[in-house]
């Protein structure tokens, strides 16, 4: 059985200059997910910390986040998931 890749919702930019975003998954539901813009710039090709930077990184790399938040545990609890540097390896 091919299970559905996650739908990833639009990403914004909050005050810290981390992305947010929330993905919904077949079998697990909604979760809202965190980059940090120094992961952004590092694992995802941002070249500043800049918010159109950042979202452009975020858009080119959808297939790099697919597949780490594929990867990922996630909590049953329902808070904000951080992805991390070695999410991206």
């Amino acid at each position: 059985m091919n299970i559905p890749l996650p739908i990833i919702a639009a990403a914004t930019v909050q005050d810290d200059s981390a992305i947010w975003f929330s993905a919904y998954g077949f079998g697990w539901g909604y979760c809202v997910f965190e980059i940090r813009p120094l992961i952004m710039q590092t694992h995802l090709g941002a070249a500043d910390t800049s918010p159109q930077q950042l979202l452009l990184a975020f858009v080119l790399s959808k297939r790099a986040v697919l597949q780490a938040i594929g990867n990922k545990s996630l909590p049953a609890t329902g808070e904000r998931i951080t992805l991390l540097g070695h999410d991206f390896c």
